[in-house]
């Protein structure tokens, strides 16, 4: 007879907020509530944004889908670098510019010359044509995004020095589903051997925010270096593994089975067969994206995925310099 996996708690974190007791779901139909269950609502969020309940109007214009608050990034100054292709006027008069040695990439460019200026400084004289990069700035085409409510820190709440969102998102979510048990997690883990604990999470589009990925493949280009926490921090199925290690101290079955927009579906469905095979008495299944960022944004703008303002107006039927709602 196959075992019967049953769900015994649940959280996480949203732009609805708490996702345990059902916090986030009433968010959501939050105009559907009745007064006492509204007010529940509103100081769940209340506590999770450092603000008081009675700030009601304030509460609901700060959390789901909204403008994208500066504090995750300027939607209208994003910074990039700019292709410059250059030529020198004539073999009489180069491309001239002073800089210091540290300035010098190690392999000189063609048509490069340096000489010594003194006091640390190189005078760069280019006789060739050349491609440069210029810093620039642009707006985003994109400026909503479904966010966590506002002012709410999950890296405030434990040490978490050199974690990608998604991993502090992951402690919180982890913590909140293990604390909606009502039972104590030291008095589960009496009853199940270390290796009957599964552990099923991760991340779509893996870590991609300056700690992880994002770090390891801008720090160059942007000149900077790169840390030895940028690869490990970036791998999708760490949202599983930190669980595993730091949270519970398992030694079972963890990884994550991605999907574009599925993977805590395909998660649920290993942990439900590990359970019904046997393999495992308890499963944790999850799944942890943190994606409002100008690069992943502007990837999934360009393959429309994501509505930009000027077709929010159209939506709208309003005129093409008309503020836009971006609720």
């Amino acid at each position: 007879m196959l075992r019967l996996p049953v769900i015994v708690g649940f959280g996480g974190i949203s732009g609805a907020g708490r996702s345990s007791f059902h916090h986030g779901h009433n968010r959501l139909i939050f105009d559907r509530l009745d007064n006492a269950t509204a007010q529940r609502t509103l100081q769940s969020l209340a506590v999770l944004m450092g603000v008081d309940s009675s700030e009601r109007d304030y509460i609901l214009a700060n959390t789901l889908v909204r403008k994208i608050h500066p504090g995750l990034f300027d939607t209208e100054n994003i910074q990039w670098n700019k292709r410059l292709p250059v030529r020198p006027l004539d073999e009489q008069h180069p491309i001239s510019f002073i800089t210091r040695p540290s300035g010098i990439p190690e392999q000189l460019p063609p048509g490069w010359r340096i000489s010594e200026l003194g006091d640390k400084q190189l005078r760069v004289d280019i006789s060739a044509d050349s491609d440069l990069l210029v810093p620039s700035w642009r707006q985003s085409t994109v400026r909503s995004a479904g966010q966590l409510p506002t002012g709410f820190e999950p890296g405030n709440l434990y040490q978490s020095r050199n974690h990608p969102r998604g991993i502090q998102m992951t402690v919180y979510g982890a913590s909140d589903a293990l604390q909606s048990l009502g039972i104590d997690w030291e008095l589960v883990r009496g009853k199940v051997s270390p290796d009957q604990i599964s552990v099923y999470a991760g991340s779509g589009m893996s870590q991609l925010d300056g700690n992880s990925n994002g770090g390891m493949m801008m720090s160059r280009l942007t000149g900077k270096k790169v840390t030895s926490k940028h690869c490990p921090f970036g791998f999708a199925e760490m949202p599983a593994d930190f669980i595993n290690a730091y949270l519970l101290g398992s030694i079972g079955n963890t990884g994550t089975s991605m999907g574009a927009c599925a993977s805590l579906l395909y998660n649920l469905r290993m942990g439900i067969n590990d359970i019904q095979a046997g393999r495992a008495r308890v499963a944790i299944i999850g799944n942890a994206e943190a994606p409002v960022l100008p690069e992943i944004m502007e990837g999934y703008a360009a393959m429309g995925a994501l509505a930009t303002d000027d077709e929010l107006r159209e939506l709208d039927g309003l005129a093409p310099d008309a503020p836009v709602n971006h609720r």
